[in-house]
């Protein structure tokens, strides 16, 4: 396939993240990349990644519900006290607490199950404001008294059935070291410490656990699963995958608020998408008149937009609160269609009242003529 080819084709990357690594960032500094460079660049990774996953039996678009939150699937984050652990163990806490989650995670019933697994101990932000944030949040299991926050190690898995999430936390209830749990599904005061903290320790994908190992550039013979942790024993194959593949395209990015501090995500996911779409970091959005109307048809989008308090604003002001909320959510779904048109979405939360928060998909269509950004859907 030449450039020309590959640029000209469609494509749908579910997501593009920087948050767990500084390979994207460090990369465009390091080789003072255009915008068209970087692009390129991604284009190339992207579909090398979707070529060694069909060399191991996977389809990338198969594992979309495990790379983007999904409405109406649960996201659950399992605490565990790292000292009671440790103290098991002579340290190795997290291979000790894998015993009890690792067997746990959803059986195949029909489908192929697909989560993102993210793990690791609570370091990002102040002390005072997880262990608030800790009280708040988490359904204790047996009664805790929180000696130190950096105590807190995590295991958080997404798109979980109401029923798997109910099992997941049954099946971990008999460790010693088991604190508790976090609904992550919708915003809590936890969720943007656990998104700044966990790192992605594999995707699981039927009875394969992806994970991305180093390579040097001129031969790949990484070993997954370097934590050693309890895989194989429990019917799992650890399963190879670039590292600089894995990381920017692979890693699950809680969606949780965090307003200014998701630049370089932004930059990376909307350069993706076309070279020019980073310009509209924070742009203000446009509808036809005929969209506004489809938004408010009743047996379209109207009851989002009624959830969402919105449903009262007149054309102009629908405008400038989505533009808002879009400057503030995370970029997913990335696309360019058959048709030509280049699409992604905005996940954002909206206060609906009493401090209660909901989330919501925002459809967006850039166009590269003029630099606007279009609104679809909101749902």
């Amino acid at each position: 396939m030449t450039w020309e080819e590959l640029l000209a084709s469609p494509f749908k990357i579910s997501t593009v993240t920087t948050h767990n690594s500084c390979y994207l960032t460090e990369t465009r500094r390091m080789f003072n990349m255009s915008d068209e460079a970087f692009h390129k660049m991604m284009r190339v990774a992207h579909r090398r990644l979707t070529d060694d996953l069909e060399g191991h039996g996977i389809s990338y678009d198969s594992l979309a519900k495990a790379l983007l939150p999904q409405h109406g699937r649960k996201e659950t984050a399992l605490l565990f006290d790292s000292e009671v652990a440790s103290a098991r163990s002579r340290g190795f806490y997290g291979h000790d607490v894998a015993e009890a989650w690792i067997p746990a995670l959803p059986k195949v019933k029909s489908g192929v199950p697909v989560n993102s697994i993210l793990r690791g101990d609570i370091l990002e932000g102040p002390l005072d404001q997880i262990a608030l944030a800790l009280q708040e949040s988490v359904i204790h299991h047996r009664p805790h008294r929180y000696v130190h926050p950096r105590q807190m190690y995590c295991v958080y898995i997404n798109n979980l059935s109401p029923t798997q999430d109910r099992e997941l936390r049954r099946a971990v209830e008999e460790h010693p070291a088991y604190i508790g749990y976090a609904d992550c599904s919708g915003r809590n005061a936890l969720k943007q410490y656990l998104g700044m903290s966990l790192m992605n320790s594999g995707l699981r994908v039927g009875d394969q656990i992806l994970d991305g190992v180093l390579h040097d550039g001129r031969s790949f013979d990484g070993t997954p699963n370097a934590a050693g942790l309890p895989y194989k024993e429990n019917g799992f194959t650890p399963t190879a995958i670039r590292e600089y593949l894995f990381l920017p395209f692979l890693s699950y990015r809680i969606n949780s608020h965090l307003t200014g501090r998701n630049a370089e995500d932004a930059y990376a996911a909307l350069t993706t998408l076309s070279p020019d779409a980073y310009l509209v970091e924070s742009p203000a959005i446009w509808m036809t008149p005929s969209r506004y109307e489809y938004l408010h048809d009743a047996s379209k989008h109207l009851v989002s937009l009624q959830r969402a308090g919105l449903d009262h604003l007149d054309h102009p002001a629908l405008e400038a609160v989505v533009s808002k909320l879009v400057a503030q959510g995370h970029i997913y779904n990335l696309r360019f269609n058959e048709y030509g048109a280049l699409l992604y979405t905005s996940m954002v939360e909206v206060d609906t009242g009493g401090g209660e928060y909901k989330t919501f998909t925002i459809g967006l269509k850039f166009n590269p003529g003029d630099k606007r950004v279009e609104l679809i859907t909101f749902f």
